[in-house]
């Protein structure tokens, strides 16, 4: 593959490369960091990429290896230690989605946040609009971190079950 047409096939797909990052670390800052590297990595290896190859499996290699790399330096990424999480998240990036799916996905997200009360949108809001950390949103809403985390956890599992229902109502997400 010629390297301007590469170029522009990873600009296409560089937020579903991100998402992989972020799902990898968490960390917003951590995660822009290892996509510049991985852009980096790319380009000086362009040449090496084979025609009628995956792309993104390509890439998502490189910024394993990278999230690898990090991991071994910084103790910040600690909650990764097996590398069972990397595998999994491996195989949910790997299953091509068409664009339908992806905004058909998207379309049973917004339903089944319509159905959050008040207090559960705005811990999302807070967390991934804002991208406020854990402890900022325990202080701002007078919460320990814990509890905070917890309800996090309850709301995406909630609301991973209600699209995974297509959007069918369920019950009220108990924080």
């Amino acid at each position: 593959m010629d390297r301007e047409r590469l170029i522009r096939e990873f600009q296409r797909d560089r937020f579903h490369l991100i998402g992989y990052i972020r799902s990898l670390v968490g960390d917003p800052d951590l995660t822009e960091d290892l996509f510049q590297e991985v852009t980096v990595v790319v380009l000086q290896k362009s040449a090496e990429f084979e025609e009628g190859k995956d792309l993104q499996a390509w890439c998502r290699g490189i910024a394993r290896n990278l999230v690898l790399r990090e991991r071994e330096k910084s103790a910040r990424l600690r909650v990764f230690e097996g590398d069972r999480i990397l595998d999994l998240v491996d195989a949910a990036y790997s299953e091509r989605t068409t664009e339908d799916s992806v905004e058909a996905q998207r379309s049973l997200l917004r339903r089944c946040m319509e159905l959050l009360g008040s207090g559960p949108r705005e811990l999302l809001t807070l967390r991934y609009g804002s991208e406020l950390s854990l402890r900022q949103i325990s202080t701002k809403l007078e919460r320990t971190e814990g509890a905070v985390q917890v309800a996090l956890s309850r709301i995406r599992k909630w609301l991973g079950d209600c699209v995974s229902r297509r959007g069918e109502a369920g019950p009220e997400v108990a924080l």
